[in-house]
């Protein structure tokens, strides 16, 4: 049975809409890392980002087979909900709600720092910029889903078009093999820089959940979802690829290193080689403030369809499930967590590396919360209909504790290394990120304070009512 309150979610974005969402969400990554990685990666850069991407691949093919088997709003806090019960599916859901608002707030941070390419003077007010924009997107999201997500694809639509136009034009009439030289790990860059490296470039991957918070308003949601990860994974894998390997080919090392402009704003400042680069540093400036700002979107799409979730399952007060009367919205979570967001961008205004510090810590913990719930979900719902399932398994035989009879147990080989990729990159981040280490911990056992005091103060449930329903796959 359905509960009613999720019936009122409006399924009206299709294929495209979904697309647009987590592409925002993940390709916006390339516009605030590149610079980075290539600072402390040096001329191995394009390894950095190859290494992230093995996790990435794992992480999405994961969500491809549970966000198509389980409709409903709340990606990994519903898979967790029905493997493990409600309290990990809330340690993971709050993990979450940090990325999603760094999210928000650092693309926002990001979108306006680009502006700044065409308005210098710009930064004096940024963070009164920034919150205008962040308020204009909780306005389109509360109107509706439908409208964020026109007012997504358009928005990448001319991004993939700026991307694929830049990128010819620099392979074809500027790349150079031999400007930098080949990368010697240990001394150039040092194990302990390439490695940072990575944990910053696993940022420009975060993002592929949105797919799954959206599942719950995408129609046709079996055969639309997956297609979105497939189709968002290549390009946004192709295109972070192709940009540091074309950054490698166009500018020497050192001149990165030397220039504040290849760290702050690195895309506008590589495509600047190439011929005619005044026009094609404008144009990706201008291509990274749409990308920046449908990845704020995401995040709020994000941040609100989970808490929508958490509301409605009792994780959270009640009224985080609360839907608009009119656009049939969850306008509380909307409001909320933005308000929030724009708190976390006049803190850390124009300080995009304390941002990029708190990055990766809470995603990567629900990414493996994520994995485990596949292994666990294929085991206990053999016989459910799944419109995409990874391939490979482990079968494990062992005994059951009920019948005492031998059970086969399968191990998705995807799930496992989804596992255990995150967890070697989260491990990296909590040694390497000091403030995301802090910052994290300090979120995480804030939220599990807040679910205990919450769950000792709830009324208990009227017997007469009965149990609550299950988190079961809606659409049709």
């Amino acid at each position: 049975m359905q509960r009613k309150s999720a019936q009122s979610l409006r399924r009206n974005i299709g294929l495209l809409g979904n697309f647009a969402f987590a592409y925002g969400d993940v390709a916006e990554g390339i516009y605030f890392t590149l610079g980075l990685v290539l600072l402390y990666a040096g001329t191995a850069a394009t390894y950095a980002y190859l290494f992230a991407t093995i996790a990435y691949v794992l992480t999405a093919l994961c969500y491809a087979e549970l966000s198509s088997t389980y409709h409903q709003p709340g990606g990994a806090f519903v898979f967790a909900n029905k493997a493990f019960g409600r309290t990990v599916a809330f340690f993971a859901a709050w993990a979450l709600l940090l990325d999603y608002l760094v999210t928000t707030a650092i693309s926002a941070v990001a979108a306006v720092g680009y502006m700044g390419y065409f308005f210098p003077k710009l930064d004096l007010i940024a963070s009164l910029v920034t919150t205008i924009i962040i308020i204009g997107l909780v306005v389109i999201n509360i109107i509706g889903i439908s409208e964020s997500a026109k007012f997504s694809y358009i928005l990448v639509l001319f991004d993939i078009i700026g991307e694929i136009i830049v990128l010819t034009v620099g392979f074809v009439f500027s790349y150079h093999v031999g400007i930098n030289s080949v990368p010697h790990f240990g001394t150039a860059p040092t194990y302990p820089n390439f490695l940072y490296a990575v944990t910053i470039a696993m940022s420009s991957y975060l993002g592929i959940e949105v797919v799954s918070q959206s599942a719950g308003e995408t129609r046709h949601a079996a055969k639309n979802i997956p297609r979105a990860v497939f189709l968002i994974s290549g390009a946004v894998v192709a295109a972070t690829l192709a940009y540091s390997t074309l950054a490698l080919g166009l500018v020497p090392y050192q001149t990165i290193k030397s220039h504040p402009a290849a760290i702050s704003d690195p895309v506008p400042f590589i495509v600047s080689r190439l011929p005619d680069g005044w026009i094609f540093a404008g144009l990706t400036a201008i291509l990274g403030i749409s990308v920046l700002i449908v990845a704020a979107n995401a995040g709020i799409v994000g941040i609100s369809r989970i808490t929508y979730s958490m509301g409605e399952e009792g994780a959270l007060p009640r009224f985080f499930g609360r839907l608009h009367g009119r656009f049939r919205t969850p306008y509380i979570s909307i409001i909320i967590f933005s308000a929030i967001a724009i708190t976390v961008v006049v803190a850390f205004s124009g300080q995009l590396d304390i941002l990029a510090e708190m990055y990766n810590f809470g995603a990567l913990i629900a990414y493996m919360v994520v994995g485990l719930s596949l292994i666990t979900l294929r085991n206990r719902e053999k016989n459910l209909i799944r419109p995409f399932k990874t391939p490979w398994s482990i079968r494990v035989n062992r005994r059951s504790k009920t019948t005492n009879a031998i059970e086969a147990y399968d191990i998705p080989v995807f799930a496992l290394s989804c596992f255990v990729a995150d967890f070697i990159i989260w491990i990296l981040v909590v040694i390497l990120h000091p403030l995301g280490r802090e910052v994290g911990t300090i979120w995480m056992i804030l939220g599990l304070l807040i679910y205990y005091l919450y769950s000792r103060i709830q009324k208990p449930r009227n017997p007469a009512a009965g149990p609550s329903p299950p988190l079961w796959p809606s659409d049709v």
